[in-house]
Formats: structure tokens, sequence, C-alpha cells
């Protein structure tokens, strides 16, 4: 998955992170005790010039004095390692795990020795084990990465997302994992589509999963379609009232908008806590001008969700029409505190400030929603390349 690259540094630092503490550990027998400091000495003195090939024969030298000195293996290891020697670096790193079996570093770099000559096995053995252990996160990052890739050609999709979770959790703005996380999710839903349509095609789950791929690619009259099979072959389908009702509400067409309403009301009837249906219900009694069942409407959706901005950013913008400012703008702010990137909440709340006399305020709104429109805009773009057809060559 990586083809990893290392400059001289890390490869000094690398390797003096084991090597700090070789005379401590060294344990010659008695007839060679002399011979290792002088050892151990140029071995420092190759590292701090920056020469790890010259280190290397001497580490050999002490090794084969003492196979016991876990340090000397470790650092062997990881200089062969970082050399891209990774078959002549495999028995040394594993000798040093086998006499200090806690050293997560060493075993992950094992595993990632064993992957690149081959081991697969050997490789998500010792790099799951290692896994959990790792801190430094360049080495934990690269275990991970290089783990996820085993397990996904291995079909352990499950195993995989656990490592994806972790690395994401730790470094939730790294492209890299993001990636993977991405991968994995279609891989997931690759599978579970098959599965699916393995096990029960012409199920209300299936109908729902081609609508829902439908809805996504923009083919409204063949989502519409798959979410009326999915309600006729179960009407109390888990979201399949509310999906239907929204493809009406945004349909240039005016009688399958006139529908909408009737579909988020038989979602309420499947699920009276179905607070999606409870706030876009709100939505379509405001557009009519029913402002006292719209205003309840969306005050009972922001009761079962309080945290939906959308709820209180369509509930805003109610009282604001019926003159109702100060509340508006608790709601709004409210609205933008919960989601940052609600641009219409920005955009409502700078209008409304400014009404108010708080032009400063005003101004930082509409910088706000400014700027997380044009991020909108550029998502949209790319959500839109996308979904469209691959053009042949």
């Amino acid at each position: 998955m990586m083809n990893l690259r290392v400059s001289m540094q890390r490869v000094m630092r690398a390797s003096i992170w084991l090597v700090g503490s070789l005379l401590l550990a060294a344990q010659a027998p008695p007839d060679a005790a002399g011979k290792i400091p002088e050892l151990e000495r140029r071995i420092q003195q190759h590292l701090q010039e920056q020469k790890p090939e010259l280190a290397i024969p001497l580490l050999r030298e002490i090794v084969s004095i003492d196979a016991t000195n876990s340090n000397a293996q470790a650092n062997l290891g990881v200089l062969l390692y970082f050399g891209n020697h990774y078959g002549d670096a495999i028995p040394h790193l594993r000798a040093a795990l086998a006499l200090q079996p806690d050293l997560s570093k060493i075993q992950a770099l094992l595993g990632l020795a064993e992957k690149r000559t081959g081991d697969a096995a050997g490789a998500q053995k010792d790099l799951a084990a290692s896994f959990a252990g790792l801190v430094d996160q360049k080495i934990r990052l690269q275990a991970g990465l290089e783990l996820i890739d085993i397990d996904q050609a291995t079909g352990q999709l499950s195993a995989a997302q656990s490592i994806a979770a972790a690395l994401e959790e730790s470094d939730p703005q790294n492209p890299q994992v993001l990636f993977v996380n991405h991968q994995l999710a279609r891989q997931m839903m690759d599978q579970t589509l098959l599965s699916l349509m393995l096990e029960a095609p012409d199920s209300a789950e299936m109908h729902m999963v081609i609508a829902d791929e439908s809805a996504r690619q923009g083919d409204h009259t063949n989502a519409i379609a798959n979410y009326r099979d999915a309600i006729r072959l179960n009407p109390m389908m888990a979201g399949a009232h509310f999906q239907l009702a929204e493809q009406f509400r945004t349909s240039p067409d005016p009688a399958l908008n006139a529908q909408a309403e009737g579909e988020y009301r038989a979602g309420l009837r499947a699920n009276e806590f179905d607070e999606p249906s409870w706030r876009q219900l709100a939505g379509v009694l405001a557009a009519k001008g029913d402002n006292k069942a719209a205003e309840e409407d969306y005050r009972k959706a922001i009761s079962l969700r309080p945290a939906d901005s959308d709820a209180e950013t369509g509930l805003a913008g109610l009282l604001a029409a019926l003159n109702r400012p100060s509340e508006a703008i608790l709601f709004l702010e409210s609205a933008v505190k919960h989601d940052p990137t609600n641009s219409a909440a920005h955009y409502r709340l700078s209008a409304l400030y400014r009404q108010a006399g708080r032009p400063a305020e005003a101004d930082r709104e509409m910088d706000s929603f400014r700027r997380y429109q044009t991020l909108k805009d550029k998502l949209g773009k790319t959500f839109r390349q996308l979904a469209a057809p691959a053009v042949p060559r």
C-alpha cells in the first residue's frame, strides 16, 4: 500500500532510538567483555556521523559474540530494515522480540518487513499484535495502513474497519486515513449489496437499496418506483415514506410536490418519533402558510433532536417571518453552534443581526456564510463529477 522511502535522518532517528540504551544492556561472555564496549563506541560515532552503513558490520560482530544482546539485535534489524534489506532484517528483529516481547515498535517493523518479503500471514499476525501498543504516530499509521491492506486482500473487512476507525480517531484529518475509510465503506457496501441480492432479491430492503442508489445518482423516476415497491412490500419499512416524500418535495413536478405532505404523515404514522419527518413536514406546512401547525411541528422535531441545526434554522425562518426576530436569533445562534457549516443559518443570522443594529456580528456571520457556501459549492461539484457516467475512451 505504501512505498517506504526513508531519508538518512529518519534512519538515524530510528536507530538511535534503540542504540541509546545499548551500553546498559550488553551482556557479553567474559572473554569478549573487553571488545564490545569499543564496538559500541564506534557504532555510536558512526551513527552520529550519519553513517549507518558503517555501524551495521559492527552490530553484526556484537551479535556474533553475544546473540542474547537484545538491543544489538534490535538495532541491527532496524538499520537493515531502513536500508531496505528486509529479508536480512527479519531474523534480527525476531531475535530481539524473542528476547524482549514488549517491543511494539520492533514487532511492527517485523510485520512490515514480512509483508515486503511476501509473508502476508506473518505480517498480519505481527502487525495486529503490535498495533495497540504503538505510540509513535508515524509507525502506528504505517502499521495500521499495511494491516488494513492485508485485511482487505483477505476479505476481513470488519477487522480492517476496526483498524481504520482507530486510525481516524487518533488522526481525523489525515487524508490517507480518510481515503482508506472511504474505500472500506464502498467495499463493505458492495459486499452487503451482493449478499442482499443473493438472499432477498425482491425484498423491501433490496428495493430500498436500489432506490437510495438511484436517488444518489439523480435517477428520481427509478428512485420513486423502488421506494413505492419497498412500501408495498413493507408499509412499515423504516425511512421509506420519508425518502419517498423527499423525492416528491424536490421534484420539479408540482403534482409530485403535492404528494410530499401525505408521505411525511404516513412516515409519522409508522413511527411518531421520526424526527426528520416532523422537520420536513413543518417546512411543507410553512410553505402553505399554515404557520401555527408548522411552528408546532418544528418544535416537535427539536424536542426529539435538540441538536438538529436544520430544524432550528427552519423554525427561525418562520419566527422571523412572523416578526419575532429575538426568538429567531436565539434559534439561529443555537443552529450555528450545533453545525458551524450551516450556511443558511449564518446568512439569516447576519440579516437579523444587521436589523438589530449589530453590524460587527452581522459581518462575521456573512463571512462565515461565504466561506461555507463556497465549500459546499465545491463539494457539490465534486459529487456531481462522481455521479456522472464515465466517458468512453
